[in-house]
């Protein structure tokens, strides 16, 4: 259960999440903000503010389910004989402790999901770009499958996967895709509604003039294979649409908005269709959650074909690895650090120099009874 402060915590960030509704994201993969109508630069630097504590609050509440480590994230250091902790300013003028372990929980840590899915959504949409340079044809293709309420995640997960892998590896389609020279790539989104669990695809196609065509063989070949599991075949099953190369249909197809984590919430944000994990978790959907947790643990979130990328892209770990620091801000004492994580306050803290500055960390240290003397910087 959250405490009294907790739920103060959530009240006020509900109130921020519906005056930031009131905004229009431009889906600019070069800053992600968003264009303010209604609200001042103060509001928003507030907004983010209120949004980091509803983050804190929400990794918080997972490590009772078992998963401390994504709480911990970013406040473990990979160093266990440091002397300090290090709060710095990286080139990206992100601050952060310095030389953290990361838990890179793509699924469940509403951190490292947002750094992971912003550099995937910069080299996406660099490639889109020399493939459209290139003349070919870029599809997005929708897989769904019917789900009922008392089927369970993982039942539903594996059907979908195994129709798309069904579709693939047939002979019909490796002989269109050979001639079209068609790459994929692959993204599984998962959300909870009425009728139980929704797992879907969101997909890329590329590939010459033919793929146009070449596609519904793919397409025919997905609902085989589900209409031979017993499954309602409709016209929602696939949606096929031609990119038309915009950043916005890009960034807003493939992660539905998620790119504005940092200003409105992201992945936090409730879903038209359905609950995300993160909105189980507020409502404190615990079967739910446990089901979430344990089927999608180690699950690829992102799929591609071998020959996708033409440039070198990072891994999880590699994206994860902090920025190059360009100022020392602090360096805390580790014995000073180590109580300040005890008193589940290290994220906090970088949360209220943020917006506040020295003053910030000061009174979180008195309001905790820590000392502050290592704020002044040495001489």
């Amino acid at each position: 259960m959250l405490n009294k402060c907790t739920n103060n915590i959530l009240k006020e960030t509900n109130f921020v999440r519906n005056l930031v509704s009131k905004t229009t994201p431009l889906g600019n993969l070069t800053n992600y903000s968003a264009n303010l109508t209604n609200i001042d630069s103060l509001d928003v630097n507030n907004f983010k503010y209120q949004l980091r504590k509803d983050k804190i609050v929400l990794k918080n509440k997972l490590s009772a389910y078992g998963i401390p480590r994504i709480y911990r994230c970013g406040t473990i250091p990979i160093d266990k004989d440091i002397k300090h902790v290090q709060i710095v300013k990286g080139q990206k003028d992100n601050i952060y402790y310095s030389n953290m372990q990361r838990c890179g929980s793509v699924w469940m840590c509403p951190d490292c999901m947002y750094k992971i899915m912003k550099e995937r959504a910069d080299n996406i949409y660099r490639q889109l770009t020399i493939h459209k340079a290139e003349k070919k044809t870029v599809l997005f293709v929708t897989f769904t499958t019917q789900h009922k309420k008392n089927e369970t995640l993982k039942d539903v997960k594996e059907r979908i996967l195994k129709a798309f892998n069904f579709a693939n590896t047939s002979r019909a389609w490796k002989e269109k895709s050979k001639k079209s020279k068609v790459e994929f790539l692959r993204v599984l989104e998962v959300l909870h509604g009425l009728n139980g669990w929704h797992p879907h695809l969101h997909c890329v196609f590329i590939g010459n003039k033919e793929l146009i065509n070449d596609i519904n063989t793919f397409v025919r070949l997905y609902k085989e294979y589900l209409n031979n599991k017993g499954q309602l075949i409709n016209e929602h099953t696939t949606k096929i649409d031609k990119w038309n190369g915009s950043i916005d249909d890009m960034s807003e197809y493939l992660f539905k908005g998620k790119l504005e984590l940092e200003l409105i919430g992201g992945n936090l944000k409730t879903q038209k269709h359905g609950n995300n994990f993160f909105d189980l978790v507020q409502k404190d959907e615990n079967i739910k959650v446990k089901e979430f947790i344990s089927t999608m643990k180690g699950a690829r979130q992102f799929h591609h074909s071998k020959n996708f990328f033409t440039f070198n892209i990072k891994n999880d770990t590699e994206i994860l690895k902090d920025d190059t620091v360009k100022e020392v801000l602090f360096n805390i004492p580790i014995k000073d650090y180590k109580r300040i994580r005890r008193k589940g306050i290290a994220l906090s803290l970088i949360n209220e120099y943020i917006h506040k500055g020295n003053i910030g960390i000061i009174n979180l240290l008195e309001l905790y009874k820590l000392r502050s003397y290592w704020i002044v910087p040495e001489i």
